[in-house]
């Protein structure tokens, strides 16, 4: 029977890998101290199989992308860092049986080929570098309803617990992309205020305020992380929780936020 072993949420700059950062990584020196701790946390549990979660890739609005294979690539190419790269190991037996699963249950979810993302890469690349070398389920998020996508995580984690491993979930997001005017999309109030709102939800482990986040709020914010940290809040189901924010802050006018969430009853 499949157990899922936890939860962490990372962001995923490719800024801070230093071969592209030159430097200016040590600007968000937070986030690589938070993303050191979140990769340890993990490294202690030894996953068989990460679930990770990105809000980029092949995204679709009513339905997830999940790469299909025995393994899958990537690179920084697109910020012009092709020589940076990887080959990956899917878990090829766990994604059969969720393909299986989506078809019979008539859930909306395509199963394909496909390339690791950058918002896959980045957390990859600090897996990797710390030698846990657990193989992975890629999921790229949908633009559904908010609560449709808690519900279809649900329905992951009953197919997942059919199967034989143990499963930890990396949920990929950045927050608000509007903390400065002189950020990727300029400055919205709301920005800061849902990024106030996310952290306070994940200390608290409190799933129903980031499912009932009004549009209002996280649409203007230009955040990339709300349905991944939903799907993600869906696999690991309902229970007592504890959780921690390793770190935040936002050095280039985006939220960068590490944080894990744990189980502290035997219900998984």
């Amino acid at each position: 029977m499949g157990h899922i072993q936890g939860m962490f949420i990372v962001p995923h700059p490719p800024i801070l890998i230093s071969d592209l950062g030159k430097g200016r990584e040590r600007e968000a020196i937070k986030t690589l101290q938070g993303m050191e701790e979140t990769i340890k946390k993990i490294k202690e549990i030894k996953p068989d199989t990460l679930i990770l979660v990105t809000p980029h890739g092949e995204v679709h609005q009513n339905h997830l992308a999940f790469l299909d294979g025995d393994e899958a690539t990537g690179n920084l190419g697109e910020f012009g860092y092709r020589n940076i790269k990887m080959t990956k190991k899917l878990d090829s037996v766990s994604i059969q049986h969720l393909k299986k699963g989506f078809k019979e249950g008539n859930l909306p979810g395509v199963f394909s080929e496909g390339s690791l993302d950058h918002g896959a890469f980045v957390p990859l690349y600090f897996l990797e570098k710390a030698a846990v070398e657990s193989k992975l389920i890629h999921i790229s998020i949908g633009m559904m309803e908010l609560k449709d996508l808690y519900d279809l995580g649900v329905r992951i984690k009953g197919l997942l617990e059919e199967v034989e491993g143990t499963f930890t979930i990396v949920v990929s997001g950045d927050l608000s992309h509007r903390l400065k005017e002189d950020g990727p999309y300029g400055y919205d109030q709301r920005g800061p205020d849902f990024d106030l709102r996310m952290i306070n939800a994940i200390k608290r482990c409190n799933i129903r305020d980031i499912i009932n986040m009004p549009e209002e709020i996280y649409g203007p914010a230009g955040e990339c992380g709300l349905r991944p940290i939903v799907l993600g809040f869906g696999m690991f189901g309902e229970g007592k929780m504890t959780s921690e924010v390793l770190s935040y802050e936002g050095p280039f006018g985006v939220g960068y936020m590490n944080a894990w969430v744990q189980k502290t009853d035997l219900g998984g």
